[in-house]
């Protein structure tokens, strides 16, 4: 978890405005700052979690991402063939939702299953979708309370599959 924070502060240094409203940036500038040592060690850390094969998380399909609030979306034709798993490294007062719930925090280092092909969000704590005011500017956020950032396997949808069935 240190590390995850750690990575945070180095977003706000290295890339102040691709914290987006409305938008989820990759966060590139971080790349050279996360060995593969510690990606090594957080798949296997969340294989065991998970109670999944290491191996479904593939260095090839790792990201690191910010964002702002965002409205409930899907992201279907971008990403049709993958689950997301994330890796909260900062949640701000921005939780999760979908089109009945209401946001509430997560925690850092926490381990988020992501269907990419159902509706979501990312909005103010106790709030809901309907609650949520879109910011037509997509402007950077600045406001740690108001930024989000996680760390992303993207995962073959055969490797998941059972998992969300289950849920």
């Amino acid at each position: 978890m240190d590390r995850l924070e750690e990575l945070y502060r180095m977003a706000r240094e290295l890339c102040p405005d691709e914290f987006i409203a409305e938008e989820t940036r990759q966060l590139d500038a971080l790349n050279d700052h996360v060995s593969v040592g510690f990606l090594d060690s957080l798949r296997k850390e969340m294989a065991r979690k998970l109670d999944l094969e290491p191996e479904i998380f593939s260095l090839d399909r790792f990201s690191i991402h910010g964002c702002g609030p965002v409205g409930l979306h899907d992201d279907f034709f971008r990403f049709p063939y993958v689950y997301f798993v994330l890796v909260v490294a900062h949640s701000g007062r921005l939780g999760l939702i979908d089109e009945e719930s209401r946001a509430t925090l997560h925690e850092v280092g926490e381990i988020i299953l992501l269907d990419p092909r159902r509706k979501h969000g990312l909005v103010q704590q106790g709030t809901t979708a309907e609650e949520h005011v879109y910011e037509s500017t997509h402007s950077p956020v600045h406001d740690e309370n108001h930024q989000f950032m996680f760390l992303d396997f993207d995962v073959r949808r055969p490797d998941l599959r059972g998992r969300f069935r289950r849920a």
